[in-house]
């Protein structure tokens, strides 16, 4: 394993841990299930960025796109590799994010009823 796979391994750990510590935070207020919110937001921060990184590093190597815009990139060098980090790993960090904003405005909204004092 050389550098640049350990730079994005603690990458990765930084775009699961980061939201779900920021979600953990904001989940406090929320008194119902909320160790199977903690689990589904855990498991969907794998699956979502996964995802998204996979499919998003597929379209930048394949040599398809090589062929196309008749580019000659060697995809081992060092530069490379760390430009195509500095394209996929913030737009999977922004995805999980964004995914955490919608997941708790869902949850929140369960049955928040005003009372109304002096009205009978």
């Amino acid at each position: 394993m050389d550098n640049v796979v350990t730079v994005y391994w603690i990458l990765i750990l930084f775009i699961i841990g980061y939201p779900n510590y920021i979600f953990i935070k904001r989940l406090k207020p929320i008194k119902k299930k909320r160790f199977l919110h903690k689990l589904f937001f855990f498991i969907m921060s794998l699956i979502l960025p996964s995802i998204f990184i996979c499919l998003f590093m597929a379209i930048l190597i394949s040599p398809y796109i090589d062929k196309l815009f008749n580019l000659k990139i060697d995809h081992d060098t060092y530069l490379v590799r760390f430009i195509y980090a500095i394209v996929v790993f913030p737009s999977g960090y922004v995805t999980n994010i964004y995914f955490a904003k919608f997941y708790l405005k869902r949850i929140s909204k369960t049955k928040n009823e005003i009372e109304l004092i002096g009205i009978e």
